[in-house]
């Protein structure tokens, strides 16, 4: 994106894979030079920042990024040295092969003979659970009744 603000220099970006010459402007120089006032937000005034033609970077942010402006910024695109087009060639590598691993794998004829199922639920534990719900039920109810009659007794 085209910036409004005049042109203050050249530098090259520092984004990965990209490093084309960018141009570095002033925020709030275009308004200054058009009305003659500084744009609403006086706090960036006058800040550095650089736009990419190529990757579209815009950044100005922090004393230290507007340090390595200051330092890197050159007057004229042509102080810039042309990068030749990196062509990166690879070697293919070969392939290792997977390793075959040998796993222990114990004898299950061995583990299921230590393994003894579980007893059933004998008839003598079912009766004793039914019992205990059944005895639970019926002070349940007994406690319940007993209330509706002494909520009856306190209304007459």
């Amino acid at each position: 994106m085209a910036s409004k603000n005049p042109i203050k220099g050249y530098l090259r970006c520092h984004m990965p894979d990209c490093h084309h010459v960018a141009s570095v402007h002033a925020v709030g120089e275009h308004r200054i030079m058009q009305d003659g006032q500084p744009p609403k937000n006086k706090r960036n005034t006058g800040r550095l920042y650089y736009n990419c033609p190529s990757c579209g970077f815009q950044q100005g942010k922090g004393q230290a990024f507007q340090d390595w402006i200051t330092n890197y910024m050159k007057p004229n695109k042509t102080d810039f040295e042309t990068l030749p087009d990196e062509t990166v060639e690879t070697e293919a590598k070969p392939v290792p092969k997977p390793l075959i691993q040998t796993v222990f794998e114990p004898d299950l004829t061995e583990l299921e003979s230590e393994i003894q199922p579980k007893e059933a639920i004998s008839q003598r534990t079912i009766t004793y659970l039914l019992g205990a719900v059944g005895l639970i039920t019926f002070i349940y109810l007994l406690l319940k009744t007993g209330s509706k009659t002494n909520e009856q007794r306190a209304r007459s």
